[in-house]
């Protein structure tokens, strides 16, 4: 039987950004299912969405669960306001999403960047959150303190042409046959939106200030605080993955957490849930029932 995936906008409200504006953000997400709630956070890159990064698992998921794939602020087909983004916007944004939506007690996976913000969101409301599975993050492992020691392929730059991002999933995704021309289709779609790529300078910018910021580092930060999560959490992670190369990177994060469930997924890229979906979905799965 296939699944029935409902594309839905809901209006979050007073969803700070790092600076102290307010702002309404009209949100784009993908629904499918019944149960108790999922809530998806895909990676960043252009065009990214929740559609995008997650087609592959919302229809395992939602065999079980009650789904819901956001697309953060500024990416996919929600608002892209003209504001200060950081990973802390992002995560102000899913906790204004889960509110709106009032969704409860959740179940997280993020992916990348959206691993971080996941996880992030866990730290920051502990009570609402069951369990989380985290897949290929470097960004995690950087807010941990770990270095890739030069190992990570650079992300080539989108200049706004449909090139520029296949050479950007070429890099994600390790298996040619996986990036179809639905997806990029997609992604490029959401790409070519007013104020995305604005969004990803801005981004950009985040990412140097915090080098020299000790503000805005220790709120990116969560060396300290991720040792003390109590609830349980797994990760996911790509063999092949050479954006956040599982040597040092992933290595370093299980030498962290022994005893947080840890996957290797062999041939993998950076994508686990796209490159082999269904080990990947079968892992998250698994976690989650017995979680």
């Amino acid at each position: 039987m296939s699944t029935v995936l409902d594309s839905h906008w809901v209006v979050v409200p007073q969803v700070a950004a790092m600076r102290e504006t307010v702002y309404g953000v009209r949100t784009h997400y993908t629904h499918a299912g019944r149960g108790e709630p999922v809530v998806l956070v895909h990676g960043g890159g252009p065009g990214s969405s929740g559609l995008s990064g997650w087609a592959n698992m919302i229809p395992e998921l939602a065999r079980r669960y009650e789904v819901f794939a956001i697309d953060l602020i500024g990416a996919g087909f929600t608002d892209k306001p003209r504001v200060e983004y950081s990973f802390q916007t992002q995560v102000n944004h899913v906790a204004g999403f889960i509110d709106t939506l009032n969704l409860g007690s959740v179940r997280m996976v993020g992916n990348s960047q959206g691993a971080y913000v996941a996880i992030k969101y866990v730290l920051d409301h502990p009570g609402r959150v069951k369990s989380a599975a985290l897949i290929s993050t470097g960004t995690l492992a950087k807010a941990m303190g770990l270095s890739d020691d030069g190992k990570a392929a650079p992300l080539p730059r989108f200049d706004g042409t449909r090139e520029s991002l296949e050479s950007f999933m070429s890099l994600i995704v390790n298996d040619p046959s996986k990036l179809t021309k639905e997806l990029i289709d997609s992604r490029f779609e959401a790409a070519s939106t007013p104020g995305h790529r604005e969004m990803m300078e801005s981004l950009d910018t985040y990412r140097k200030v915090m080098q020299s910021d000790p503000n805005q580092r220790q709120v990116y930060d969560v060396k300290a605080r991720l040792p003390m999560l109590t609830l349980p959490w797994c990760m996911i992670w790509g063999a092949a993955d050479r954006t956040a190369p599982l040597d040092p990177l992933g290595h370093r994060m299980h030498a962290l957490f022994p005893n947080i469930p840890f996957h290797v997924v062999e041939g993998s890229g950076h994508q686990v849930q796209n490159d082999k979906p269904e080990e990947c979905n079968r892992l998250v799965m698994s976690f989650f029932e017995a979680n």
